[in-house]
């Protein structure tokens, strides 16, 4: 259904009616995370490497299918321009636990480069609400990402 979403919003022709529920997850957590990546207007190669291992960790993913869904996710959701549609498949795709998990993975895309913009606070505080984690799962995933990342306090953006 995401996948016929998606393609009917970009102008594609639908997907093979058999496509993957796992792969569609997959890119909406991907979406997702490229979306946090590009929300302060300073994507860097590492924020994308961030990305790619993120991919690779939760999903067991080798490299080239984490390069390529990054890839499918940087172009759908440029096709798409919104994360409502993304946001709203992993919160029925995934339990709670695991959207915290995701929580958590997001709060390390935006701490890779050892600082928190303005707005990316604001798409963590928006999806937070979107992905329905609630406020001590939401906090504890921003501390175990806070922790992984080894950042000692990350460098605030208010002024952005």
């Amino acid at each position: 259904m995401l996948e016929r979403l998606i393609a009917r919003l970009s102008g594609q022709p639908d997907p093979p009616p058999g496509d993957d529920p796992a792969a569609r997850r997959r890119l909406a957590v991907a979406a997702l995370l490229v979306e946090a990546v590009r929300v302060d207007r300073q994507a860097d190669a590492e924020e994308r490497d961030a990305v790619k291992s993120l991919l690779r960790e939760r999903f067991g993913l080798p490299d080239d299918e984490a390069e390529h869904l990054v890839e499918l996710a940087e172009a759908r959701f440029a096709s798409v321009l919104d994360d409502w549609i993304f946001a709203r498949a992993v919160r029925q795709g995934y339990d709670h636990d695991e959207r915290a998990e995701i929580l958590g993975m997001l709060w390390e895309t935006v701490y890779s480069d050892g600082r928190l913009a303005a707005f990316e606070m604001d798409l963590l505080q928006r999806l937070t609400g979107a992905l329905e984690v609630e406020p001590a799962a939401a906090e504890a995933a921003r501390a175990r990402a806070f922790a992984r990342i080894g950042l000692s306090e990350p460098e605030s953006g208010a002024d952005e």
